[in-house]
């Protein structure tokens, strides 16, 4: 049977993924204007028209534990997007992130002659190494968003391509935080009136981690205020249900402190902070495109921490530290995860002019600067064109 030459499969398995996804639909429209896609997405790519099958949210889960408390639904998804994508028959199949997930269904389709991509690299550089036999066997490409991982493919003969990542492209080297505040209305806005300084508060896009994450966050907010009596916390997420979730965290852990909590928005609301304390993740690389100074705090269940540490290759988790190859934002990971330790880094964050972050920052930006849609819409249209 031959494959649909105009439709388009995906799967985003979270919110950062629908950033991507989304990018690369209106890169491949560009090229295709009779282009349909189909599969599971999120609210970016569902406003371009994409079909998703199932919601995105129920793909967003982190952890050892964690996926193991949600398996059985997770699994029944996949089989059931695997037999629809295989009726379908697409002209391909762009998996993006989430490889647990994905490479499976990708295997799927690959046996059936269908070309496969893989969108974001598997950290195989940083752990689980014995991954790269599943990915040789699930996908005919991958398309990685930080240059040092093509040299880890080229050394295991793995068919890449180096993309860049699309938000570097998006956000400007030179951001205005007035002009963000005033896009987002924050002075109207914000629960308290703005006189001193603003602090983000980034618990996640999950809403398990963001019950894991917000109570701390919120005792280090107590502190701070303590310290600091004029500063107003914002905070941004990606919908509703998690801006209801981070609320009601909130009223219970810190209920004498006040917090204004944007759905959507998440450049102008991070622009728009003078220091951020953040869940690592995706949200780290856009706090340092935005040149905001932050701090990266993670911690999950203990089982998880220990089977992690003992198949990690690398000692730092953040993005930024990764491209930069060095420490240039602080980590507060596990048992590091504390309200003290965060409140003290935090506190100095927002009473110094970190210049050279800020420095750092651009010098990684303006590195990481290209047409990171189009060069994906290339690398899968000739993926694509050499199988016709």
């Amino acid at each position: 049977m031959a494959n649909n030459p105009h439709l388009y499969a995906m799967i985003a398995g979270e919110m950062s993924g629908d950033t991507l996804g989304a990018g690369l639909m209106k890169a491949i429209l560009r090229r295709d204007p009779q282009a349909q896609f189909i599969g599971i997405g999120g609210p970016k790519m569902i406003r371009l028209g994409f079909k998703s099958y199932f919601s995105i949210e129920k793909l967003a889960v982190m952890g050892i534990t964690e996926v193991l408390s949600k398996l059985i639904p997770i699994l029944k998804i996949r089989h059931q997007i695997s037999s629809i994508l295989k009726n379908a028959r697409p002209c391909v199949l762009i998996g993006i992130d989430a490889p647990d997930f994905n490479l499976t269904v990708e295997r799927r389709l690959k046996q059936l002659g269908i070309p496969t991509v893989h969108y974001v690299s598997p950290s195989v550089w940083a752990w689980r190494q014995g991954r790269m036999k599943t990915i040789k066997a699930s996908c005919d490409k991958v398309l990685t968003l930080l240059p040092f991982e093509k040299e880890f493919y080229d050394k295991n003969d793995m068919a890449c391509e180096y993309v860049g990542h699309t938000l570097a492209n998006q956000i400007d080297l030179d951001i205005d935080p007035e002009v963000c505040r005033e896009r987002i209305d924050l002075y109207r806005r914000s629960v308290e009136k703005i006189t001193d300084k603003v602090m983000g508060i980034m618990p996640g896009s999950r809403a398990g981690i963001i019950e894991t994450m917000l109570p701390i966050y919120c005792q280090v907010a107590r502190s701070i205020k303590k310290r600091m009596p004029k500063v107003c916390f914002v905070s941004s997420v990606p919908n509703y249900e998690l801006a209801t979730l981070i609320k009601n965290i909130w009223l219970e852990n810190a209920p004498d402190l006040s917090i204004t909590v944007y759905v959507g928005a998440t450049d102008d609301v991070i622009a728009s902070c003078d220091a951020i304390l953040l869940t690592s993740g995706t949200i780290a690389l856009q706090s340092m495109l935005l040149k905001v100074p932050f701090a990266v705090a993670y911690k999950v269940s203990s089982v998880t921490a220990l089977i992690g540490r003992r198949m990690l290759k690398v000692d730092t988790y953040s993005l930024p530290n990764l491209i930069a190859k060095h420490k240039v934002v602080n980590e507060y990971i596990q048992e590091d995860c504390t309200p003290d330790k965060l409140s003290d880094e935090m506190f100095k964050l927002l009473n110094s002019d970190n210049l050279l972050m800020k420095k750092e920052f651009r010098t990684m930006h303006e590195a990481m600067r290209c047409s990171s849609d189009e060069l994906a819409a290339t690398a899968v249209l000739d993926l694509i064109a050499s199988r016709a």
